[in-house]
């Protein structure tokens, strides 16, 4: 069977995304951060496990250290005056902290375990297809689960 072809990046809503914020970026960082997904969306010699690790760096950490956790504690980075003296220049210092509060709860929310679902299972299918692992349906894990119960019971070494 002939090798799929991959998908054009610049077809996708993602190679749209990057043309878009690369072409008049507000900071040449903003500029190098697209450039990195695209070289990133377009290797074509990714295997199964640099998938996973980059799924797990992208946003698959469940304690936020990945990616789009710092994404968020860069918002907060940005709008908080003490890193950012830009804002100290503000005359409304309730504006300044409503910003500050704002990209304090940016940075709660983009490390919060809950945006790593997908992710983290997306890893776990990819984790049990290169295992050779398969689903198992309700019916089966009750029958499993009848035999450990009945071998539990047979069991000469289990505590009585």
């Amino acid at each position: 069977m002939p090798a799929r072809p991959v998908t054009p990046l610049d077809t996708t809503e993602l190679g749209e995304l990057l043309t878009y914020l690369t072409v008049n970026p507000s900071h040449p960082g903003i500029r190098l951060v697209c450039h990195g997904l695209a070289l990133i969306a377009e290797d074509t010699t990714l295997t199964v496990n640099d998938t996973q690790v980059l799924l797990a760096e992208l946003a698959g950490s469940p304690d936020g250290t990945d990616l789009l956790g710092a994404l968020g504690h860069l918002v907060a980075r940005l709008t908080n005056p003490d890193s950012n003296p830009a804002l100290r220049t503000l005359p409304d210092d309730d504006n300044r902290k409503t910003a500050q509060l704002r990209g304090q709860r940016t940075a709660h929310t983009f490390t919060h375990y809950s945006l790593r679902n997908h992710p983290s299972t997306a890893n776990a299918h990819l984790e049990q297809s290169e295992r050779g692992c398969k689903a198992v349906t309700d019916d089966e894990r009750k029958e499993l689960s009848k035999k450990v119960a009945d071998a539990n019971k047979r069991s000469e070494d289990r505590p009585r």
